[in-house]
């Protein structure tokens, strides 16, 4: 009796998804709007919530960064950059009756220098958002959710950084391979489907539990340099192009307002990447000058890598009036309910690709982040980090022979404070000490210094 009784709960739970309801494709926080500001423009005169009523979402934010390098690297000096993110997001069950549809287009304006590319030398870039001016398409895709978001499928032009190989807790910090680590974006031909460069592909979530989410995407693997790829449109589906499949799994515990310990989530993945090499004229010219980076181009790479963020502490919330202990008569206090959010979380990442001529052959980073740290400001984030990225075997040999010092590896320290100065607007000083820059000993190490804007439309 007892295993039949089991064997219809497990049908009941197959067949009746309806208790799920959690979209797995939104997830992923917004990595420039930490603090969940509110719009500077307010409800923009009633139009706003016209809008979202019928499903339709506008956003526009900008986001700036001031950085300097004080000491070490290539050279001192200061730079600015920033981007301006245009987006339409359109819930097309509210706006038209299908279900589980939904469509997204984001563009991005990007100006300013990049810092690392101009004064650090380094490729663990000092700022997330740097990248050569211009207005460019990010995400242009449609998806449609089934059996109550159990299942979901994307297709279009898609940033793949949006939802893979994330913590979320890394989120706050501005080095770029606190984003997507550089175990992927320097081994994958001009840093693969990420930002700000998006490629065309298909992408499929599947949630057959409350914790448990499947990803796996398929996109064209080069977008090709920013050069050569402006808006985002230069689309190749040859060899140039090449197939990049990236896969993920999610495990989450302790989720919801009626868990009762610590959250957390496991994150472990894989990528396989197929395209052509960079032609052997140029590979044989003899004036190539061995740079850390992502390659151009690249026949086949492939990479392993595990990711876990564990809440630590969570701050108790007190209950408004004290309740009281009938057998002792003592007033007690309800600690049973957890302020949202407060406390402290780590976070640790750990990858490899075994291709011994891979650029970063082993990557891992770890991080502790606490959120509400200071009385009265519950939202501020503190967090300090630590990154290392060592270079393929065979990479590091084409490094020592062209005579650099200390050829090995890269890695960068950070620490970052981001405070809500207006409901609508945050700022983020921000401390980074690059050791290595460039992957070499052929600079000092660099300390950077700077501040990132973030102003919500």
């Amino acid at each position: 009796m007892n295993l039949k009784k089991h064997l219809v709960q497990i049908l009941t739970m197959v067949l009746g998804f309806g208790w799920l309801h959690a979209d797995p494709v939104t997830s992923t926080p917004d990595p420039y709007n930490l603090l969940q500001q509110s719009q500077i423009l307010g409800n923009g005169f009633g139009y706003r919530k016209k809008a979202e009523d019928r499903g339709v979402v506008l956003t526009a934010q900008s986001t700036s960064d001031l950085f300097g390098n004080t000491a070490g690297g290539a050279a001192t000096g200061t730079t600015y950059s920033g981007v301006i993110s245009l987006g339409l997001a359109i819930d097309l069950q509210k706006a038209g009756g299908w279900e589980g549809a939904s469509f997204k287009n984001t563009w991005l304006w990007l100006y300013g220098t990049d810092l690392s590319s101009q004064y650090v030398g380094n490729a663990l870039t000092v700022s997330s958002i740097a990248a050569n001016p211009a207005f460019r398409c990010y995400e242009l895709w449609f998806q449609q959710n089934l059996f109550h978001d159990m299942l979901s499928l994307r297709a279009g032009l898609l940033g793949l950084d949006t939802e893979f190989m994330i913590s979320d807790a890394a989120t706050l910090f501005i080095n770029s391979t606190f984003g997507v680590p550089s175990l992927f974006s320097i081994n994958v031909p001009n840093g693969g489907p990420t930002y700000p460069l998006a490629t065309p592909g298909v992408r499929i979530a599947i949630q057959p539990t409350s914790w448990l989410t499947l990803r796996s995407a398929l996109a064209q693997g080069n977008p090709f340099s920013q050069q050569q790829n402006p808006r985002g449109f230069n689309w190749n589906y040859g060899p140039a192009g090449g197939l990049l499949s990236l896969n993920e799994v999610t495990a989450s515990w302790n989720k919801g307002s009626h868990a009762n310990g610590l959250s957390g989530t496991a994150k472990a993945g894989f990528w396989l990447q197929t395209g052509q090499d960079v032609e052997s004229s140029s590979e044989s010219s003899g004036d190539d000058v061995f740079s850390f980076g992502s390659p151009e181009a690249r026949r086949f790479g492939s990479g392993f890598y595990g990711i876990v963020d564990q809440q630590l502490y969570a701050v108790p919330a007190r209950s408004a009036a004290p309740t009281t202990d009938d057998k002792n008569k003592q007033p007690v206090d309800d600690a049973s309910c957890a302020c949202p959010g407060k406390g402290l979380n780590a976070f640790t990442r750990l990858g490899f690709s075994p291709q011994q001529a891979s650029q970063v052959g082993f990557y891992a980073d770890a991080g502790l982040v606490y959120t509400g740290l200071i009385p009265t400001r519950d939202a501020d984030k503190l967090g300090v980090t630590f990154g290392y990225a060592q270079m393929g075997s065979q990479y590091a040999s084409q490094g020592s022979v062209t005579g650099l010092p200390g050829v090995g590896y890269e890695a960068v320290a950070e620490l970052s404070y981001a405070m809500q100065v207006t409901p609508a607007i945050a700022i983020q000083p921000d401390l980074q000490y690059i050791l290595h820059p460039g992957g070499t000993q052929q600079y000092g190490n660099a300390v950077v210094i700077g501040v990132r804007a973030v102003v919500n439309f």
